[in-house]
């Protein structure tokens, strides 16, 4: 019970670029860019494919909007799961944890090509879902299928490494980050003497926390609490993070400095090398529930535009988040999902990021016990997606095409894959995606169903 109670409390708190090829370094040309003139890059959410695409939902809407994407230049998504080799899928098939996420194999690699992607994103929370072995086996599976993977490596250096797309004198760099990652799924840095560990490209945080006098006083003297601070102290430890006394409650999630500095290298690098860089983030932080990033988040958007990128792609939190335009750069907080279909009987409840839990207590050492599921496949937000087109001029971006995307709000019988929406729909998430980004001064016209924002403009 005492332990319920403090959980209750803490709650109410609240370089060597990559390319196609196997080997780092080699240059491979993957999409054919054009000689000159304007460069379009189409940029989605999250993709969770657990059911084959069969010619009944391919119809004129799915059809349209999948056009979009193939349409672009280059086009990137993120891929939520991981793909096993065919010699593997029946001992994954049998590692059942209780609940356990989707996988796919090769199938779904060679249907992400047809839907016409080039970059897809490996840095994510369901990384390690099937361990280092479907980490390696989801990265040599998209290669074979023609497809560049961006934010996993062999060691931290390779994880973190852009890749390119194109050849020649034009190419664009792509970046993958993972906020919401676990330590488990983090590639390691080789030293002299040392092999660095395989896995992603994760930029860590911790919480600071400051409680009220009677919290902090509530979390000393209880027995469930590890590590109770001395009378008179001004601080203790709960679950291996340090809580401070002071006259109001908050929290604040701090990211780790060198990962910053690390990754902000890599984009600079990158732009050195590339006519433009994208950034491309997985976040859920601070909730799923939130249509608002974490703020650390928004710093490290603006700090990557800065430091050279031209779009910085967000993903994550399963709904639409806000547009900022930054210097002339473009940061998509969250483009919401893409494609959604777990495998039948496949759930999420076993990852913390999406069975709930709030991101602040996570970021404590708390991995279960926090309040019930507010946010999930019963909300109509999850199945609200965009399309995002940006328009680049010599590498910067001059204009941001945003086409509303409904995978299945009114078609419950085919919920999962992306449609066009009705005019009342694509109404309905344009105005929703404009509001969340006012706060950020961002201005989005509709223009006969699309969200159109000017950039270059407002600064």
């Amino acid at each position: 019970m005492l332990i319920a109670i403090a959980f209750a409390l803490l709650y109410a708190i609240r370089w060597s670029p990559r390319t196609l090829d196997v080997a780092p370094g080699e240059a491979a040309e993957s999409s054919t860019l054009p000689p000159t003139g304007p460069i379009t890059i189409a940029a989605v959410g999250d993709l969770v494919l657990g059911h084959a695409i069969t010619g009944s939902d391919t119809d004129a809407e799915f059809e349209t909007i999948v056009q979009i994407v193939r349409d672009a230049n280059v086009a990137i998504a993120n891929l939520e799961m991981n793909l096993i080799g065919d010699d593997k899928t029946a001992a994954a098939a049998r590692r059942n944890r209780g609940s356990r996420w989707t996988f796919g194999s090769a199938r779904e690699a060679s249907a992400l090509k047809t839907l016409g992607f080039d970059v897809v994103g490996q840095a994510n929370n369901h990384a390690t879902d099937y361990g280092t072995d479907g980490m390696n086996d989801t990265n040599a599976i998209l290669i074979a299928s023609g497809l560049i993977p961006a934010g996993f490596g062999q060691d931290l250096d390779e994880a973190r490494a852009p890749v390119l797309v194109g050849s020649g004198t034009r190419k664009i760099a792509v970046l993958a980050v993972a906020i919401s990652g676990s330590s488990a799924s983090m590639a390691t840095r080789s030293r002299a003497n040392s092999k660095g560990w395989p896995g992603i490209n994760v930029l860590r945080y911790v919480a600071d926390v400051t409680v009220d006098a009677h919290t902090y006083e509530t979390l000393r003297r209880s027995p469930a609490v590890p590590g109770q601070g001395p009378n008179g102290s001004d601080r203790l430890e709960v679950f291996g993070t340090t809580i401070r006394r002071g006259t109001a409650t908050s929290v604040n999630l701090v990211p780790n400095a060198d990962d910053i500095s690390d990754i902000l290298a890599e984009v600079r690098r990158a732009r050195a090398i590339a006519e433009a860089v994208m950034v491309s983030v997985h976040s859920h932080e601070p909730s799923n529930e939130s249509d608002e990033p974490a703020e650390f988040f928004k710093t490290f958007a603006q700090q990557a535009i800065d430091a050279g990128a031209a779009l910085v792609i967000g993903h994550g939190p399963h709904r639409l988040r806000g547009v900022e335009i930054y210097k002339g750069g473009a940061i998509l907080y969250s483009l919401g999902n893409f494609v959604y279909q777990p495998s039948e009987g496949h759930a999420p409840a076993n990852d913390p990021y999406d069975a709930g839990i709030d991101m602040y207590s996570l970021a404590m050492g708390v991995s279960g016990g926090g309040a019930p599921i507010r946010f999930g496949p019963d909300n109509e937000e999850w199945w609200e997606s965009a399309v995002a087109v940006a328009t680049l001029e010599a590498g910067v971006p001059r204009s941001l095409q945003i086409h509303p995307a409904d995978l299945g709000v009114e078609t419950a019988g085919r919920r999962g894959l992306p449609r066009i929406p009705t005019p009342k729909r694509a109404a309905g998430i344009l105005e929703k995606l404009a509001r969340l980004s006012e706060r950020y001064g961002t201005a989005i016209r509709i223009e006969n169903g699309v969200g159109v924002v000017q950039i270059g403009q407002e600064r």
